[in-house]
């Protein structure tokens, strides 16, 4: 008998970092998160506590999955480095995603298909900016992943849901931003990115066969580095 599939998934892309083992319908078998200003002290104990309540070891897993970004540049980080960790140490496929999709397809989750025509996953970027994309969304409730994701104002965020009859927003950025935000569409309480959304995504790409490479894989930050040269070589 074939042994079921397992996959580690996490997303760091927020102030809540969501850990799951899934299966290969994306199920979970365990999950855990916590929220903190950064995710360093505590990543790596929600991956062993989502193992051992899996009861597996890292080299049990078939694969593990991480979101992308964009988002919390330091989070983004924390959360790579740990995957490409767990990744090399056990040999086991890598598989990226975006977080803002990973997004989408909570909001898709939690509501009808037929409440809207997109979905606009939205993650709050810092300076008075958010990341997000719109999505469209069919009648089964498939998210399309959208093109590429937007770093604006969130006077500019409602300028483009003008066009976006219907669209359902949600995410950290739609929170802090839902006095703004809100008078364009549709605002729905939704967490996210969650585990299992990173999972569902992942799942289709290992069954491809596909993987990302170790060595060059990097987060998707949505804007530069806030990175000065030293005095001396201005």
């Amino acid at each position: 008998m074939t042994p079921p599939v397992r996959l580690l998934c996490l997303d760091t892309s927020t102030q809540t970092a969501r850990v799951a083992v899934v299966d290969g319908t994306g199920a979970p078998v365990a999950r855990a998160e916590a929220t903190a200003e950064r995710h360093s002290a505590h990543v790596l104990t929600l991956c062993d506590e989502v193992l051992r309540a899996s009861g597996l070891r890292p080299d049990g897993l078939d694969a593990i999955a991480c979101g992308a970004g964009p988002g919390s540049f330091t989070g983004l980080r924390v959360g790579l480095a740990v995957v490409k960790g767990l990744a090399l140490a056990t040999g086991k496929p890598l598989l990226l995603v975006s977080s803002l999709h990973a997004l989408a397809t909570d909001i898709a989750r939690a509501c009808a298909p037929s409440a809207a025509c997109f979905v606009v996953p939205c993650i709050d970027a810092g300076k008075g900016e958010v990341y997000a994309v719109a999505c469209a969304l069919d009648s089964a409730g498939v998210v399309d992943p959208g093109g590429e994701p937007w770093r604006l104002t969130p006077e500019a965020l409602v300028a483009r849901l003008a066009d976006l009859p219907a669209a359902l927003v949600a995410g950290n950025g739609a929170e802090r931003y839902a006095s703004v935000i809100g008078s364009g569409a549709r605002h729905v309480p939704i967490e996210g990115p969650t585990a299992l959304s990173i999972g569902a995504l992942a799942l289709p790409r290992l069954a491809r066969g596909e993987s990302d490479d170790l060595e060059k894989s990097v987060p998707v930050y949505g804007r530069p580095a806030d990175i000065t040269k030293p005095r001396s070589e201005r």
